[in-house]
């Protein structure tokens, strides 16, 4: 599924107008009538509809939805948060069908001098993707409102929640908590990350009958990931295999007091299909890695000479889970970037490795198949960036770290963003699946481990790299279903892993 800017959402509505397939207040119906239906639907014993209204095209939508709710049979209120004066155009002719049905027109003061239905629904229609710079009082004022009453009812934002960029997914300032978002002519691609992820709720699309031959003419470099596009290359496998085909991924790892994370990556490699799985770490930690996970194949390094043997067979090195940033992990690094120039080895780099690249000056080139799998606080120190700065717009950051290592790049974070050039063009995929119980040490290993193996069983780069983190969330989410968030741990999800790699 694309997904788009607001700029490019507006030029999908013009053309669809110009070519005469609609006009603006039809879409605003359209809109206005989903979301209704959507309201409706979620909220089925709801008899009551409070809709928060300022000038643009947003509050258009709210308008007749306030106008249909009454003609429904409910009680509608439209609040007016911004003088009816600048109304102009369709929004003026909403602001009149709705007057003209009977829908009560009050300002944003005297909203607490109604009494409110205990089953009332509040419906967003303030910006929608209109947001430009920063909020102005009357609309700051009206989203403190409706936040204040959410606490008792259920919230329903139109397009995107108000104050949200559509672009990023950020807020400057404050925005509107929803439930529901309902969103319509193009998905938002700002409802999928950041915090447009988490304030969006539930998302309810409609192309507001535009012909798809008409969406199709205004291009997306975005999309949202989808497992199952490149699955079926991993599940089905001939019946005359042997572990060879199912490729060698080598984890490399695990300082002293950090060998956990390079067995919880080592482990996810296995439970993920590698064929092999080798382990390359310090010596103390062979015995946990025997007792953790006897399939992997674990070995003793003291420095980047005793790694070289290990580096010739793998089709995969993955290194960084507890590689800390001393002389023995520069080592290792320095190695596995000379044996990949050699060979042109895919290379998954993570953690600390990510640390050294950021800060070392190394004498081997950056591998050619390489994916990056920073989170923001790693990307900020390979951009010479601050965290504040790759988290006001990640799409802008991910597509900087691709440009500038010419790597897959994972940025993760909510709404996790996978960028790579493809025939020459650079495409950014969104997870839209995770929750906040994977934040927790060992779950970037677990991905790492995932990402490793998929890259060894045969997918490319991009391939596994979206597969991968489309897996490795979905599996936190059914075990989330299962036992919470709160105490979520790495190894938990291994086995919802397996069960989503199951060819039905």
């Amino acid at each position: 599924m694309q997904l788009y800017t607001a700029d490019q959402t507006r030029k999908i509505d013009n053309l669809a107008i110009k070519r005469k397939n609609t006009s603006g207040y039809s879409l605003m119906q359209e809109a206005a009538e989903f979301s209704l239906n959507v309201l409706m639907q979620e909220y089925n014993d709801t008899n009551e509809i409070i809709v928060f209204c300022a000038k643009g095209k947003n509050s258009g939508d709210g308008f007749l939805l306030a106008s249909f709710a009454k003609e429904f049979g409910l009680s509608s209120y439209v609040v007016m948060c911004a003088p009816t004066k600048d109304l102009s155009g369709v929004c003026k002719k909403a602001f009149q069908t709705a007057k003209d049905s009977g829908v009560k027109i009050i300002n944003l003061g005297s909203l607490n001098r109604i009494k409110v239905s205990k089953k009332a629904v509040l419906v967003d229609a303030l910006i929608g993707t209109g947001l430009k710079g920063t909020l102005r009082t009357n609309i700051k004022k009206s989203i403190l409102a409706i936040n204040k009453l959410s606490v008792k009812y259920p919230v329903v934002s139109l397009d995107i929640p108000s104050g949200i960029c559509p672009d990023s997914g950020t807020t400057k300032d404050i925005c509107v908590i929803a439930d529901i978002t309902t969103t319509f002519v193009a998905q938002k691609r700002g409802c999928f990350t950041s915090q447009g992820r988490a304030m969006s709720g539930e998302i309810f699309y409609s192309d507001l009958k535009i012909p798809k031959s008409v969406s199709r003419k205004i291009k997306s470099n975005c999309h949202l990931i989808n497992m199952e596009d490149h699955l079926h290359k991993l599940i089905l496998r001939d019946q005359n295999s042997h572990k060879g085909n199912f490729g060698h991924a080598l984890i490399i790892g695990g300082n002293n007091g950090f060998g956990g994370a390079a067995i919880l990556a080592a482990k996810a490699a296995a439970f993920s299909g590698a064929g092999l799985i080798g382990l390359a770490t310090k010596p103390e930690h062979i015995n946990a890695s025997l007792v953790s996970c006897p399939e992997v194949m674990a070995v003793g390094i003291h420095s980047g000479q005793d790694l070289e043997t290990y580096l010739e067979k793998p089709d995969v090195i993955a290194i960084g889970p507890g590689l800390g940033q001393t002389a023995w992990s520069e080592q290792l690094l320095q190695r596995v970037f000379l044996e990949s120039g050699k060979r042109n080895v895919a290379v998954v780099l993570d953690a600390d490795a990510l640390n050294l690249l950021s800060s070392l000056k190394l004498s081997a080139g950056i591998p050619k198949n390489l994916i990056i799998t920073p989170h923001p606080g790693e990307a900020a120190r390979l951009l010479s960036k601050s965290i504040k700065e790759i988290e006001a717009d990640r799409f802008k950051a991910v597509s900087l770290l691709q440009e500038k290592f010419n790597a897959v790049v994972v940025l993760k974070g909510s709404g996790t963003l996978v960028g790579y050039k493809k025939s020459g063009k650079q495409h950014i995929g969104v997870c839209g699946a995770g929750n906040p119980g994977m934040a927790t040490g060992g779950m970037g290993d677990i991905l790492t481990g995932i990402i490793a193996s998929f890259l060894a069983q045969g997918l490319l780069p991009h391939e596994a790299a979206e597969t991968g983190v489309d897996i490795h969330a979905k599996s936190s989410d059914l075990k989330a279903l299962e036992i919470g968030e709160v105490g979520l741990l790495p190894n938990d999800v291994l086995n919802e892993v397996r069960l989503l790699l199951k060819y039905d």
